[in-house]
């Protein structure tokens, strides 16, 4: 099994494995039980290699960033990890916002990261880089950084406390971690027609246990409540905004839900397909809905 005593450790060429940024672990029980964990994650970097270049069609994910880097302070010396980076959302924002700041963005997508790069080197913010991490062993050292984000994946990791508390200790004093994670309306009722579509009609199921981490602001609590802190502010954002069902297609082929849809043989995928946009189609108004990616932001102070 992965274990996360630790947050990430940078990988070797023989090592390597991935860590997406959203919805990668919707599959990690099911998966776990049937393959060992160097297939899981060649399975989870396929998956997210496929849909990195198309990522950022998701446009909450560049408010959310914009947000998240309004809600981190300044610090004369500032050194910022951000966990998961994916495609660099956060870590850009933060750069534009901290022009002083020393910025390192880790995750285990080589294709997310490539995209990282390329956007940073595109806009010419030197004093950030991103590197290629596991979710096995920690490689800082204890209060090694002032800040700490983590956009939209905490709440995916197997061992979700014990990598909370992990990240905890390499945060300096008087420092502060800031997370996101998705509230219980978020992509509903859209989700859970999908959800219920595939573990129904098609045997595919996301463990019930994932579905329901981090998206109310007692559960943020308590989970901050494992690591000594100074104090937590949790914020809720809303983020709602016009698609069309085309577009919730997209949104679906362009992140971890495609772990899901990848299980599907050609025949069941376009069954599926039309049978989940007709019934998306139903509850739109002249083929358009409202998608809800309302968001919590949980800023703890150590």
């Amino acid at each position: 099994m992965i274990r996360s005593s630790g947050m990430q450790k940078c990988l070797t060429k023989q090592n390597r494995g991935r860590f997406p940024m959203l919805f990668y672990a919707l599959n990690y029980s099911r998966f776990m039980t049937n393959i060992d964990t160097s297939q899981y994650k060649k399975i989870i970097e396929e998956t997210f290699d496929g849909v990195s270049t198309r990522y950022d069609e998701n446009k909450f994910f560049a408010i959310s960033a914009k947000r998240m880097a309004e809600l981190v302070p300044s610090f004369e010396i500032m050194n910022v990890l951000d966990v998961s980076t994916g495609t660099g959302a956060v870590a850009i924002e933060v750069a534009r916002k901290h022009h002083h700041a020393n910025i390192e963005g880790i995750d285990l997508s080589l294709g997310m990261l490539k995209q990282a790069k390329n956007k940073a080197q595109n806009e010419g913010l030197n004093k950030i880089t991103f590197k290629q991490c596991d979710i096995e062993n920690i490689p800082y050292a204890n209060e090694a950084f002032d800040v700490v984000t983590c956009g939209y994946a905490l709440f995916f990791y197997p061992d979700m406390e014990a990598t909370y508390q992990a990240i905890c200790k390499i945060i300096k004093r008087d420092g502060i971690f800031v997370f996101s994670s998705f509230t219980n309306d978020a992509f509903n009722p859209y989700a859970e027609l999908f959800l219920q579509r595939l573990e129904v009609d098609y045997k595919t199921e996301a463990p019930s246990r994932l579905r329901e981490r981090l998206k109310t602001k007692p559960q943020i609590e308590e989970l901050v409540a494992l690591s000594k802190h100074k104090s937590v502010n949790i914020e809720l954002y809303p983020i709602r905004y016009s698609i069309t069902i085309k577009e919730w297609w997209s949104l679906l082929n362009n992140a971890g839900y495609k772990s899901l849809l990848d299980q599907l043989n050609t025949e069941q995928f376009a069954q599926f397909k039309q049978e989940h946009l007709r019934e998306i189609e139903s509850i739109s108004v002249d083929g358009v809905i409202e998608l809800n990616t309302d968001t919590l932001f949980g800023v703890v102070y150590v």
